[in-house]
C-alpha cells in the first residue's frame, strides 16, 4: 500500500500520530508530542521498575544477612552441644571403669557372703550332738558362733553398701544415656534447621541476583529511552544539536566537512531517483515537501547518508520505523517509511553503511522519506545530495 511519507518529518517534528506540524524553527512544543510522551511515560515506568528490582534485591540482601546470622548462631550452639557431649561421654566411660571395678569386688564379696552364711544356716538348722562333741570342740563352736554373730551385721552393712553404690552406678549410666540422646536429637534437629537456612539463603541468593539483573535492565532501558527522549525533544523544540555520543565522539559537521570548507556530498539513502524533492507539492497539492522521497522494491536496503550517531531508531503509528541520525554543527537526518532498522541508539555509523530495508511488496513497493534539519528546521537536501536522474528504484 503507498504510504504519504512526505507527512512522516512534520509528524516526528510535533510527535503526533497524525496531522501537519509547522516546519519553522522551534515551532514545535514538547508538551504536545505524543511520541515523545510516550517514551516518557514508558520511561518513568521503567524507573519504577527500577525502584521496585532495587527494593526487592535490597530486601533479599536483607533476609540473607539475617539467615546468616541465625546459621552463625546454630553453628556456635551446635560447637558447644558437641562440648558437651564429649564431656559427659569422658566422663561415662570413667564411671564405667569404676562400675566395674566394683562389680568384681562387689561379686567376690558376695561369693563369700554367700559361702559364710550358707555355712551358719546350716549350722544353726543342723547342730552337732552334745554327746559326740568335745569339750574343745564346744568351746571352739561357741567361739565360732559368738564370732559370726558379730561379723554378720557387718557383713550385711558392706553388702547393703555395695548394693547401693551398683545401684546408683547404673542410675547414673541411664541419665548420661538419656542426655546423651537428647543431645543427639538436638543435633540432628539443628542439622535440620541448617539445611532448611542454607536453602533459604540461596532461594534468596537467586531472588537477589534476579533483582540485580532486572536493576540493571531497566537501568539500560531508561538510558535508551532518555537519549530516545532528548533527540525527539531537540527535534520538537529545534534546539542546537545534543552533545557528543562517548561512542563515536562529535560526527563532522556536513556545511563544512568537504574539501576546503564546502559542504561534504552525502550518499544517497539508496539507489535511483527521487520522485519528489524539497519544496514540491504533497498529494492534493495542500502543502510542500519538507525532503526527498523515494519509491522503493521491497526489500530494499537503506545506506547512512553521512557520518552519524543514531538518536533514534523506533515506530510512529501508521508511518513505519524512523531513523534519525545526529551529525554535528546542529543537523539531523530524518529518514522514515522503513520496515527494520539494523542501526541502534547510540550507535556511530559512516557513510553508505546500511542501516535498514524497506518494507511493502513486490508489486507496490514502499515509499522512503528522506529529511534534513539544521537546528530543527527543514532544509533542502540538494546543497548536499545529487540524486541521478531517470526512473526511481532501490537496492
Amino acid at each position: 500500500m503507498v504510504r504519504r511519507i512526505a507527512l512522516v518529518v512534520p509528524l516526528i517534528v510535533a510527535g503526533l500520530a497524525a496531522g501537519v506540524a509547522s516546519s519553522a524553527p522551534g515551532a514545535g512544543s514538547a508538551r504536545d508530542n505524543p511520541a515523545l510522551r510516550a517514551v516518557e511515560a514508558n520511561q518513568a515506568q521503567r524507573e519504577h521498575d527500577l525502584e521496585d528490582a532495587q527494593a526487592s534485591a535490597d530486601a533479599a540482601r536483607g533476609e540473607i544477612a539475617q539467615l546468616e546470622a541465625q546459621l552463625n548462631e546454630l553453628s556456635a550452639a551446635q560447637a558447644s552441644g558437641e562440648q558437651g557431649v564429649s564431656d559427659k561421654r569422658l566422663r561415662l566411660a570413667a564411671l564405667s571403669v569404676q562400675e566395674r571395678e566394683l562389680n568384681g569386688r562387689l561379686g567376690g564379696d558376695q561369693a563369700q557372703l554367700a559361702r559364710l552364711l550358707g555355712a551358719l544356716e546350716l549350722f544353726r538348722r543342723d547342730p552337732p550332738p552334745a554327746l559326740f562333741v568335745k569339750p574343745t570342740d564346744v568351746r571352739d563352736a561357741v567361739r565360732a558362733a559368738i564370732l559370726i554373730r558379730a561379723i554378720t551385721p557387718e557383713l550385711e552393712k558392706r553388702a547393703k553398701v555395695l548394693k547401693g553404690q551398683a545401684q546408683a552406678l547404673r542410675s547414673l549410666r541411664q541419665d548420661i544415656n538419656a542426655s546423651s540422646a537428647d543431645i543427639i536429637v538436638g543435633e540432628h534437629a539443628i542439622a535440620d534447621r541448617r539445611t532448611k537456612i542454607e536453602a533459604l539463603i540461596a532461594q534468596k541468593t537467586d531472588l537477589q541476583a534476579h533483582a540485580d539483573a532486572d536493576a540493571e535492565a531497566a537501568r539500560q532501558d531508561i538510558d535508551a529511552l532518555a537519549a530516545r527522549a532528548r533527540a525527539l525533544r531537540e527535534l520538537t523544540e529545534g534546539v542546537a544539536a545534543a552533545p557528543a555520543s562517548s561512542l563515536g565522539g562529535e560526527p563532522p559537521d556536513p556545511e563544512h566537512a568537504g574539501l576546503f570548507g564546502h559542504p561534504k556530498p552525502f550518499t544517497p539513502p539508496m539507489d535511483g531517483a527521487p520522485t519528489r524533492r524539497f519544496g514540491e507539492l504533497e498529494p492534493g497539492g495542500r502543502s510542500r515537501s519538507d525532503g526527498w522521497t523515494w519509491r522503493t522494491r521491497a526489500t530494499a536496503a537503506v545506506v547512512a547518508p553521512a557520518d552519524g550517531v543514531v538518536e533514534y531508531a523506533g515506530p510512529l503509528k501508521g508511518w513505519g520505523l524512523v531513523l534519525i541520525l545526529r551529525l554535528g554543527g546542529g543537523y539531523h537526518l530524518v529518514l522514515a517509511g522503513l520496515e527494520s532498522a539494523s542501526a541502534a541508539p547510540g550507535r556511530t555509523v559512516a557513510a553508505g553503511q546500511p542501516i535498514g530495508r524497506m518494507g511493502g511488496d513486490a508489486e507496490a513497493g514502499s515509499d522512503l522519506y528522506f529529511e534534513i534539519r539544521k537546528n530543527g528546521a527543514p532544509v533542502d537536501p540538494a546543497r548536499w545530495l545529487k540524486a541521478p536522474s531517470g526512473t526511481p528504484g532501490g537496492r
